[in-house]
């Protein structure tokens, strides 16, 4: 089986300063998943017709938790509406979602939002929680797991295994050893196995050391360009490992707040990610678009072999700085 390419969706709904001011709520599904502005749908419609328009399906990582943030009832029309779209649904855990209905409730809570600085009890239950209601919504149980923030660990895989998930997609090494909880050690792309687990790690590349710039980035339309993004992909599966994009039910759309007021396109990642997805439309056969429940089944056939590889890197500064330059401007809402 040669190497793939999976574009990955985390939705979720912000907390929206819920937190720090008792005025505020947490961002509905209507906004933070579906970009709702009036006839407008600027968030996951726009991603799921951006990949139809091209021949693509994605796997959409949810967090089923917006109950506990005010809004039950409102994400399982949403997971059938991507099953019915012929898109991937797998759980994505923030666990600030769930505390903050312990806090509503009046009970005793933790503000945490890294599963990986919980209790293994903790993990477990949350992980059993979410998966539990994806299958009630759905119809069938998660097969992967993203953590929120990305902010896993090897621990957390040992929970996922318990509850019967196999493939879990945190790992980025960018992050490894602060916000990804992984170790910072032997840094990868591609797969690899923790024990019963499969680790699909988030695509990243190593870039030119200049001054303001991290030393590596994900390959994510938010904070790369369309060619960084090809480029990075093309290294990747050129060295037979699998590529992963990773982006937000909220990319494609800029916003004047934190409550998500007055949502408007975000021309600069919408065309990347419109480029990038006609990109690999075109290039269906040599590097094909992939579902983590397809990756799923290969395993369960014993057709599936891990390859990790060192992260590649990308060594092209006068870009890197342009696009860092234009996303500081892009940053501006009336931009």
């Amino acid at each position: 089986m040669s190497a793939g390419v999976y574009i990955t969706v985390d939705v979720e709904c912000s907390m929206g300063g819920a937190w720090s001011d008792p005025s505020l709520r947490p961002v509905p599904p209507s906004r933070a998943m579906m970009g709702q502005y009036g006839d407008r749908q600027l968030g996951l419609p726009r991603v799921v017709d951006i990949l139809e328009e091209n021949g693509l399906s994605g796997t959409f990582f949810i967090c089923p938790f917006t109950q506990e943030q005010g809004y039950e009832g409102q994400v399982e029309p949403i997971c059938r509406y991507l099953l019915d779209r012929r898109q991937d649904v797998q759980l994505h855990i923030h666990p600030n979602h769930w505390n903050y209905g312990l806090y509503r409730r009046g009970l005793v809570y933790k503000c945490c939002d890294n599963i990986a600085d919980l209790s293994a009890d903790e993990q477990l239950a949350l992980i059993e929680e979410g998966a539990a209601r994806l299958e009630r919504w759905t119809g069938r149980r998660p097969v992967a797991f993203r953590a929120g923030n990305l902010a896993a660990s090897e621990a957390t895989l040992t929970q996922l295994a318990k509850s019967g998930i196999r493939i879990d997609s945190s790992y980025g090494f960018p992050f490894a050893g602060g916000q990804c909880h992984f170790s910072s050690e032997r840094p990868f792309n591609g797969s690899r196995w923790y024990g019963d687990v499969l680790e699909l790690a988030l695509t990243g590349f190593r870039q030119p050391r200049l001054p303001l710039m991290a030393a590596a980035k994900l390959v994510d339309p938010m904070g790369v360009c369309f060619a960084e993004l090809r480029e990075a992909i093309e290294k990747t599966c050129a060295a037979e490992a699998e590529a992963v994009v990773i982006l937000h039910s909220f990319s494609l759309f800029k916003v004047r707040n934190v409550q998500y007021d007055d949502g408007r396109t975000d021309r600069i990642v919408t065309r990347r990610f419109r480029r990038l997805c006609q990109w690999l439309g075109r290039n269906a056969i040599r590097l094909p678009a992939r579902t983590l429940t397809e990756l799923s089944q290969w395993i369960e056939r014993g057709e599936y072999q891990a390859v990790e590889v060192a992260p590649c890197r990308i060594s092209r500064p006068m870009r890197a700085a342009m696009r860092k330059a234009a996303q500081v401007i892009n940053r501006i809402y009336w931009v």
